[in-house]
């Protein structure tokens, strides 16, 4: 059974999702650490996926004004293919809504395009870099 809680910084999970988030984007995808964790984790509302109390996914929301700005989604590498980002995202949207939101920003990584434009998601602007990684943004207009 998997489940999908939101928490925020001082959430003793917070722990286990930075360490999933480490294991993901600085040891898998060579991101540097410092880049890692900003100052947006501490204003952020965070979706962790767990699984027998283990964090298996997870992703932030950022407020801007009436646009959310999702980023730093990990899934666990053995837990890949199982659907869980498709729920996290899902369950994003519909706490961007529930708060105010019109739209949804990412930064999707080019592999992962295809899997957010099956949620509805579409590409604006030029590919660029982000920690060596090549980017581009996508948005969603959320229903009202």
């Amino acid at each position: 059974m998997i489940a999908i809680v939101e928490i925020r910084t001082k959430d003793p999970l917070m722990s286990a999702v930075y360490a999933l988030r480490h294991d993901v984007f600085v040891v898998e995808q060579g991101v540097p650490e410092e880049l890692e964790v900003d100052e947006d984790d501490e204003v952020a509302t965070h979706l962790a996926a767990l699984s027998n109390d283990h964090v298996i996914g997870t992703l932030r929301i950022v407020r801007h004004g009436l646009i959310a700005k999702i980023g730093r989604m990990a899934i666990s590498a053995s837990w890949r293919k199982e659907g869980i980002g498709r729920k996290l995202m899902e369950l994003a949207a519909d706490v961007a809504s529930r708060r105010g939101a019109e739209q949804i920003i990412l930064a999707a990584q080019l592999t992962a395009c295809g899997f957010y434009k099956r949620l509805g998601y579409t590409e604006e602007g030029a590919v660029f870099d982000d920690a060596g990684i090549p980017h581009v943004t996508m948005r969603r207009t959320l229903q009202l």
